[in-house]
Parts: C-alpha cells; structure tokens; sequence
C-alpha cells in the first residue's frame, strides 16, 4: 500500500513537517544532545592553563534498540485499519509508523547519523576550546565492549589523529567490563534493580489513574469510538499480551521518543511528527513515566548514596588514579572513556555534581529535582579539566563540565568553577572509604563485595 500518497493530503492538513525539527523534544534519556552555543566557559585563573583532561561519555543517539513497541503499535495499528476504525490522525500514525519500521530495520540499536555528528562536533570543541592540553603526547581511550561505543569511540578520535597517528582504542575484555558496565557485575544491584521496591515505583506511574485516563484520550484522536472501548478492555495481539490503551499509547511514545535520534532533514522529507498525538502536557507526563525506570535503577532513587550509585566507585578510583598520574608524571593529555548511561548516571551522582543527586520526596515529583535530559541525554559526557599554574608552588586545579556546561562539585572554593585538586580528591577518597569502598581490592572484588 502507498502510504505517503493517500495520505500526504491528511498529512499537510494536520501538521507543519518543520514542527518538530525546530522544537527542543525534552524526553529523558532518549533527549538529543544540546549544546548551548550562547553560553561561554569561564577563564582560567591568572596564570593557569589546561594541561589534562579525563572523560567519559555516553554513545551518541541511535536507532531504537528492540522492535517491542513498534510491533505494538504498528499491529494495533492495522487491525484497526482492517476494521475501518482509524481516524484521520490514525490512518498517518500507521504510515509514520510503517516507515519508521523500515529506517529501523537491520539497524536496531546503532548510532544514526544524528548521533554520529553530535559525537564528532563535541570531540571538535574538545580540541578547539583546550588547546594547551593536547600537545601530542599520549590520548589513552578506551570502550565498553558495545558495538555503539565503539563506534562513538572512534568517531570521537577522529579530532585527534592528525596530531596522534599512534592514537588506539583499548576494550577490556567482554568478560571484564568492570570499568565501563560496572553495572553488570555486582549481585547486589542485581537483586536491587529487579527488587520488589523497584517494580512498584515504575509500576506507580505505569498504573497510575492519569496514565489511564491521558493514554485513552490520546488513543481516542486515533481511533474511533468502537475500537476505543475495545481496546480500553484489551484487544489480543498475535505473540503479544493482551493490549490495552495505555501499552498502545505508551507505544507510540517510545516511537515518539525514538525520533529525537533522526536529524531533521530526515524527519522533514518523510513528513514523520508525532507531535499531533500529544499535549505539552502529555508529553511531560510520559516522559515522567518513561523515564522513572532510569532515576529508580541508574538514579538517586530512594538513596543517593545507595547500591546503584556505590557501583561506579572503581570508576571513581580510576578517574583518581589517571589524575594524579597525570599530574605527577604530566606524560599524558587526556584518558578518553566510552560508556553508557548506566555508566554516567551512576558516576556523576556519586561524584554528587549539582542537580545530579537529590532524591524526590515523592516518586511523582523526581523530575523537580533530576533531570535525564540534563543529566544523561544522547552523547552525555563530564570531562574533568586539570589546570597548573606558571608559577611554582601553586596548586594544581580541576574544573568540571558536565554536557559541556560548568558545574558544582561538592567542595568549597574560592574561585568557582575552579577546585584545588587536592580538595576535591580528598573529599572523594574521604566518602568513598566511609562507603568501605576501598581501593585495596580488585575492581572486580569491589563490585561483588558492595552492599
């Protein structure tokens, strides 16, 4: 059937292609990377310049990693369509939803383009904005064993190789991700991540009355009236359970979510905007319970100090250990680290970066206090910038950059965003051995001995 054709009419009645592209989509984790080219870095202090850089980021933006909701959506879709039950609204979600199956198709969980050029222009400001630091001597980088980081990762050096022809990129072996997937070796978190207390906060807000109602409005704009009742009930599905309001809607959704990763030229010859199908408000709303998943497993949850944060502590201790070996030997310009966002999340709320680390009162109220899209959107990355003075006996100092932005470390300072160096490690160490994370075991050790 020719989608595009018996619908382009519904389609420029009901939309404006450019809506979307030109609309900053705030959708937790699943947010395009933005840098604020209006905002300018402060000067280092009188007499200071950079000289070494540790990183870590996250892979940039990409395909949607399963086909789960899209074959939610695009069955429901079509056995509504066999029923004569869509509205104008539907029958365009069912040609939107036919081509984003087909972009997706054999490229599930890649990085698309839009993440492949966000990930090279921040390598490129790395570079231009720093360049006392990179002086061609030694870039150490290294990636999880992910397919996508490994791309993200060499997209990245890509900045660097004129002046590091040697440069390499090390993975740890697949069986020793301690570094990077820490998240996959300790049995703690294991047990907290599938605990009952997690299942209840996601299912909260999945069950939540709002949920409900808002998913049967939305689904009313695409259906109409009879198949709306019936699928308020629960239609069956080949191979699915059965299918309600909400797993249709909540479907769309991840869809929804799953175009912030495509440019917009992209978005604009295939006429693809799902913005029609969701308030402001509804959007807000989902985003809050698409993303809950993320500040219970990978956030401060109910503990900022709690097993899925104590997890990043061997990342922690390496992050100390390159610094002041970089400092001491001043042998090396940068480690370059390629991850995740259960890497990044995790780290920074350890590290207790400003917005990172406060806990909600109420679960219904995290994001007035945590924000995934501020904290770990697509191509998410803090860099640790160390500074020495031209004249002797001056402390070393550090500055910190979250997505590119100045931020508030947990240290008192006289010239912010600038830290003693010595300030700032002695906190850490200090919390993370009141933790009893000590670094007197292997990474491994730590990981399986957390509590």
């Amino acid at each position: 059937m020719d989608y595009s054709k018996k619908f382009l009419s519904i389609f420029l009645f009901v939309f404006s292609s450019m809506s979307f592209a030109q609309q900053v989509i705030v959708s937790g984790s699943k947010t395009a990377y933005q840098y604020d080219t209006a905002k300018t870095l402060t000067p280092a202090p009188k007499g200071y310049q950079a000289f070494y850089i540790d990183h870590i980021g996250r892979h940039g933006s990409r395909y949607i990693s399963k086909s789960k909701y899209e074959d939610i959506a695009y069955q429901t879709l079509l056995l509504a369509e066999k029923e004569g039950q869509l509205t104008a609204l539907g029958e365009d979600l069912l040609r939107q939803v036919t081509i984003i199956k087909q972009f997706n198709q054999n490229h599930y969980g890649e990085l698309t383009d839009l993440g492949r050029q966000d990930i090279g222009l921040i390598s490129q400001r790395m570079l231009a904005n720093n360049p006392t630091v990179f002086k061609g001597q030694k870039i150490e980088a290294i990636t999880s064993s992910s397919p996508r980081a490994k791309e993200t990762a060499e997209i990245f050096i890509k900045a660097f190789q004129a002046k590091y022809p040697n440069i390499t990129i090390t993975q740890q072996p697949d069986d020793k991700q301690t570094l990077l997937r820490f998240f996959e070796y300790s049995p703690a978190y294991d047990e907290y991540k599938s605990s009952k207390v997690v299942k209840k906060g996601i299912s909260s807000l999945e069950d939540a009355t709002k949920t409900i109602q808002v998913s049967y409005d939305i689904a009313q704009k695409i259906f109409n009236h009879d198949f709306s009742n019936k699928l308020n009930k629960g239609i069956e599905i080949i191979g699915k359970s059965p299918i309600k309001s909400r797993d249709f809607v909540f479907a769309v959704y991840q869809l929804y979510q799953e175009l912030l990763a495509f440019p917009s030229q992209v978005l604009t010859d295939n006429h693809l905007d799902l913005t029609a199908y969701f308030t402001e408000e509804q959007q807000q709303w989902f985003s809050t319970v698409a993303t809950v998943k993320n500040y219970l497993q990978i956030g401060p949850a109910f503990d900022a100090n709690g097993i899925q944060i104590k997890i990043a502590a061997p990342l922690v201790w390496d992050l100390i250990h390159t610094a002041d070996e970089a400092v001491a030997n001043s042998n090396i310009d940068a480690n370059l680290r390629f991850a995740h966002a259960e890497t990044i999340s995790p780290l920074v709320t350890l590290l207790e970066i400003a917005g990172t680390s406060t806990v909600a009162n109420s679960l219904f109220d995290y994001p007035t206090v945590w924000r995934a899209d501020k904290i770990i959107p697509m191509s998410a990355n803090l860099q640790l910038i160390f500074y020495k003075s031209n004249q002797a006996n001056q402390p070393v100092l550090v500055k910190a950059l979250l997505n590119e932005q100045e931020v508030k470390l947990p240290v008192s300072t006289n010239y912010y965003p600038y830290y003693r160096w010595n300030d700032v490690k002695q906190f850490y160490v200090n919390k993370l051995n009141k933790l009893g994370l000590s670094d007197n075991q292997t990474e491994l050790e730590m990981l399986k001995n957390l509590k």
